[in-house]
């Protein structure tokens, strides 16, 4: 596969030659379908599609109709790929995930096998490979929004979401090297590779992206490309490779420039996602101007097509680009106030997207914001989030709150009387002290005094905030950092466990056994034997109410990193009634749910037996 080499010498010429040729490869206009700001012209629905005959036109010839009729299924195909239908995902996702959902995914590892058949392959249309590439971007962003949108239990749907990704990520690597290899060379289009490259995005699989672009980009020193090269400068294609590129430092800021100028034609529109993208870059470059330049290429556009979706999202992703990524705070904040304060006089939505907010909060300490100011900013912005009603916001909020804790312990690493004045401030400015809130700065916490840390979790009967398991859990976590006495993290694993049955729980979760490893044997600051002999005991005491024998097999093996321990550990499944250093007396509850699930030793003696020597 093509490869730069010495990119740090500039781009290769090699390179800037195949650029220009698969520009030039084809008399088609570097505008794609999907685009609605282009002008009208003869070609205007023929916009890279691949003829599908054997013996359609060179690169160079004017596509002819035929490139566009539906192929005739053969009976297999039929039989393999009934009618396949476009399932787009919600932008702002806010309905509940269900059990519906998963056939989404069953259908694209279905699909995703069937077309390793080079006989199911040479059957598909254009439109039946945007259909499915398509398919597979949108499930995967609806896969992680809706986990983001906590409407999944965390618990319980951990394997099925874990199955979803390697799912989603096999299928896109697949089809990948199928389009890299040409074999879908005869039906390829823009909007094809634009889904396969955002699913790409999605995984954040960069060195794929760019693999697959110079390898496309390539194509066009072939006698048969038929064009398939200049398909890959399409703009909605570039405006991901672009941004990938600068940000992997794989191209510098102006091979990116040069790019971006070899791909537009003067007196035609830039398509508005390269426009945004290129503002984003010149952005982050720190060339503002150019960054403006988008912005007003942006508006111009809109003028003209004030209803056209693209031209408005690049617009409000420009906007929130100039909020997140700007180092010049003054500009940052002026884009800020205007998303705020004058929300409704744009004529666009500016979607504070979180990790933004915390590039932005990072950017004014940088500046020499004092963290009163930087805290003023973070209540307008989770005030704001509390006057929508996505179903994100729960997360948002967990991911801005943890982006202040951090700027303020980092700027606070020790409590001294100013810290604690500031803390308090945080508390009197945020809009909403609730579980998010208190989980967040909990975890966060890096202050190790006792009373601190109590006053903290005192808060939760201060403001009326039920503690959920997953706050039981970050307080547990939490009592690794403090000076608990032993009988006290028993109390906390105890309400922990009585939450668990309270909630209809049967069994004890990884996440619980993780809480109470952190907070006894892994100690960050109090690695004590007597910690380790509670969770001996905890272990000898509770090991069969694990939720599955998977569950067992993997806490065990868990700890074959650390022999020590592993050694303790192992002599619950190889002894019948093991006796530890610092032993613990456990008393087990009357649980009305909780109850034992697995025989633990049965279970685990396949690990021990493999691993004898790790007992010596």
């Amino acid at each position: 596969m093509f490869r730069l080499i010495n990119t740090s010498q500039g781009l290769r010429p090699s390179l800037i030659s195949k650029i220009k040729l698969a520009k030039n490869g084809s008399s088609v206009p570097l505008t794609t379908t999907s685009s609605t700001t282009a002008q009208p012209s003869p070609l205007d629905s023929k916009l890279f599609f691949r003829n599908n005959s054997t013996t359609s036109a060179t690169a160079g010839s004017t596509l002819s109709s035929s490139s566009f009729q539906e192929k005739p299924l053969t009976a297999e195909f039929k039989e393999k790929f009934p009618y396949y239908e476009h399932r787009h995902h919600q932008p702002n996702y806010t309905n509940n995930w269900s059990s519906r959902n998963a056939s989404t995914y069953k259908d694209i590892e279905e699909i995703s096998n069937l077309i390793q058949d080079e006989k199911f392959r040479q059957s598909m249309s254009e439109k039946d490979l945007y259909r499915y590439a398509a398919n597979l971007y949108s499930a995967t962003i609806t896969s992680r929004k809706t986990r983001l949108g906590n409407s999944r239990n965390r618990d319980k749907d951990q394997a099925s979401a874990f199955k979803e990704d390697v799912i989603y990520q096999t299928a896109i690597l697949n089809l990948t090297e199928l389009v890299a290899a040409g074999d879908f060379n005869n039906v390829l289009s823009s909007r094809i590779l634009f889904k396969i490259f955002g699913t790409l995005l999605q995984f954040k699989l960069n060195a794929e992206i760019m693999s697959l672009w110079e390898n496309g980009v390539s194509q066009s020193e072939k006698s048969n490309d038929n064009g398939v090269g200049q398909l890959y400068l399409s703009h909605d294609v570039l405006s991901i490779v672009l941004q990938v590129a600068y940000e992997t430092k794989r191209f510098t800021y102006e091979e990116i420039k040069s790019i971006y100028n070899m791909s537009v034609n003067e007196n035609e529109p830039v398509h508005p996602f390269l426009s945004d993208r290129i503002g984003q870059v010149a952005i982050m470059e720190g060339d503002h101007a150019r960054g403006l330049d988008a912005l007003e290429e942006l508006m111009t556009l809109y003028e003209q097509k004030p209803a056209e979706k693209s031209i408005l999202g690049g617009l409000a992703q420009l906007h929130l680009s100039f909020i997140g990524q700007c180092k010049d705070v003054v500009i940052a904040k002026r884009f800020f106030d205007k998303a705020v304060d004058s929300a409704d006089s744009l004529p666009y939505v500016v979607i504070l997207k979180a990790p933004y907010m915390v590039s932005f909060l990072e950017n004014c300490i940088n500046a020499g914001d004092s963290m009163e100011e930087v805290v003023d900013l973070w209540s307008r912005i989770s005030a704001h989030y509390g006057e929508t009603s996505a179903a994100t916001n729960s997360s948002k909020s967990a991911t801005i709150n943890a982006g202040l804790f951090k700027l303020f312990f980092d700027k606070y690493p020790e409590p001294n009387e100013e810290s604690i004045k500031l803390l308090k401030l945080i508390f009197a400015k945020s809009p909403n002290i609730d579980e998010v809130f208190l989980n967040t700065l909990i975890s966060n916490m890096q202050w190790t005094e006792k009373s601190l840390v109590q006053d903290v979790i005192d808060a939760f009967e201060r403001f009326n905030v039920d503690k959920s398991i997953i706050s039981r859990r970050v307080i547990l976590k939490q009592a690794g950092k403090v000076d608990y006495s032993v009988p006290e993290i028993l109390q906390l694993w105890n309400n922990l466990l009585a939450k668990l049955d309270a909630e209809h729980y049967k069994y004890i979760a990884n996440a619980d056994w993780s809480a109470l490893r952190a907070a006894t044997a892994f100690s960050e600051n109090y690695k004590t034997k007597e910690r380790l002999g509670l969770y001996l005991s905890l272990i000898k005491t509770y090991k069969n109410y694990m939720q599955h024998n998977g569950a067992c097999i993997n806490f065990i093996r868990g700890w074959i990193r650390d022999a020590n321990v592993y050694k303790e550990v192992s002599r619950i499944t190889v002894e019948e009634d093991p006796h530890f250093e610092n032993e613990v007396a456990i008393d087990v509850p009357q649980f009305q749910n909780l109850r034992e699930n697995v025989d633990y030793r049965s279970v685990t003696k396949k690990v021990t037996d493999a691993n004898p020597r790790l007992l010596d």
